[in-house]
């Protein structure tokens, strides 16, 4: 990319929540945070901020379900130390018990501040009910009793299986040579743990074969509620007809249920739809926030609107969705760090990299029975799962119930 003045660089290791076992619920997320506290080299995490800091860069790190990611976006004068910084974290951090217990802390807050929130906490609650007894369907933070029972023991065991070269992708895009930057990483990486990766079996989830209905009561002003149904996985190409999908139904102002729910009858300022893909499983997911008299109303017009876009879909809302989908992804890959995330992802989770052509075509080819024959095979009424959190008594629960199931 050599009209940029910026390098997106990130390392992507092959493992989150789903890789651990109930007592180390949460340990994928302790070690990200750890992995800031301190190195060999620089003992503060100020130190280590401060190198992509100080000339301008952004740096901060993520933890998913299947996978953990270190990123920075730094001037292109210091690559180098970019990629050096990283390394050093990933071979040379210290893990002080100090660092750890303190982090600990840290968590605690971040999981009470998730549950503090009405829709994380309805969202969390969705993931529980679709995924029963799997760690798909945890909160990728754990709970506080989990993380407090990890010990650094533990936790190194953990870092020590999972942080490997094979195991480990490092993507960078910016106004860089290819061959010099390989040739840089490897030799800065040379150290790093050449092991073969960990084959540990993580079994597919079973996602809630009936549909579900759960409520926290809570005193906020609104219901927040999570509408939906267990989708598909990545290496699936039907995923570019339930992504066109998502698109008719809510992610645009335009949308069905943005123009029904909020424009047609007011019932909520906003209501959108999510997709999540993943290894061997996915979701679908409708999420808004209402008062509560509005919540059995909203909840039928969603699922009249599911069976209407069942039956009957537009060439011209199909084609609408093709050019929001298409212009969307191009836009978004003008930015450096965007190009990284688009291939670091695609090389950890599938291992094939697409062109943005590649998948421009795909989307193209997608025809309105496509897109019908999927909302068809996944808004199955007898597996819808509603999950809600807001000032909802055992009258509105029932009524619900009784009207779905």
């Amino acid at each position: 990319m050599p009209y940029t003045n910026s390098v997106g660089i990130v390392f992507l290791v092959g493992c989150g929540s789903r890789n651990e076992t109930d007592k180390l619920a949460g340990v994928s997320h302790l070690i990200e945070h750890v992995l800031f506290k301190g190195t060999k080299n620089k003992t503060t995490p100020k130190l280590i901020s401060s190198v992509v800091e100080d000339v301008g860069g952004s740096i901060n790190a993520f933890t998913d379900k299947e996978v953990t990611g270190y990123w920075c976006k730094i001037p292109v004068e210091n690559f180098c130390e970019g990629i050096s910084l990283f390394a050093d974290m990933f071979l040379n951090s210290l893990f002080r018990i100090g660092d750890i217990n303190k982090e600990k802390k840290v968590i605690y807050e971040e999981i009470r501040s998730s549950y503090d929130s009405p829709a994380n906490h309805a969202n969390l609650l969705f993931e529980n009910i679709l995924w029963p007894n799997h760690p798909m369907g945890r909160d990728i933070a754990g709970s506080i009793n989990s993380v407090e029972n990890i010990s650094r023991n533990s936790l190194l065991s953990f870092y020590k299986k999972k942080y490997t070269s094979s195991n480990t992708v490092i993507s960078v895009a910016g106004n860089i040579n290819h061959n010099k930057t390989v040739d840089l990483i490897s030799k800065i990486l040379d150290k790093y743990k050449k092991v073969n990766k960990d084959n540990m079996k993580i079994s597919a989830p079973k996602t809630n074969a009936n549909s579900k209905l759960k409520f926290i009561n809570k005193k906020t002003e609104q219901v927040h509620i999570n509408i939906g149904f267990a989708g598909i996985n990545y290496l699936d190409d039907k995923k570019y007809s339930l992504s066109l999908l998502s698109v008719i139904l809510g992610e645009t102002m335009g949308s069905r249920l943005f123009e029904e729910i909020r424009e047609s009858r007011g019932l909520a300022y906003n209501i959108g739809t999510n997709v999540q893909y993943f290894k061997d499983t996915g979701s679908f997911v409708i999420d808004s926030a209402v008062e509560p008299k509005n919540v059995q109303e909203t909840i039928k017009v969603v699922q009249n609107e599911l069976e209407k876009v069942k039956e009957s879909i537009t060439e011209e809302e199909l084609l609408k969705a093709k050019k929001y989908t298409t212009g969307k992804m191009h836009m978004r890959l003008e930015d450096t760090m965007s190009i990284t995330n688009f291939l670091g992802f695609q090389e950890i989770t599938s291992g094939k990299i697409q062109t943005i052509e590649d998948i421009t075509k795909k989307i193209n080819d997608v025809t309105t029975s496509c897109v019908k024959e999927m909302a068809n095979n996944i808004f199955d009424k007898t597996k819808m799962i509603i999950s809600g959190v807001g000032p909802v008594d055992k009258n509105l629960k029932n009524s619900i119930d009784n009207y779905f199931y």
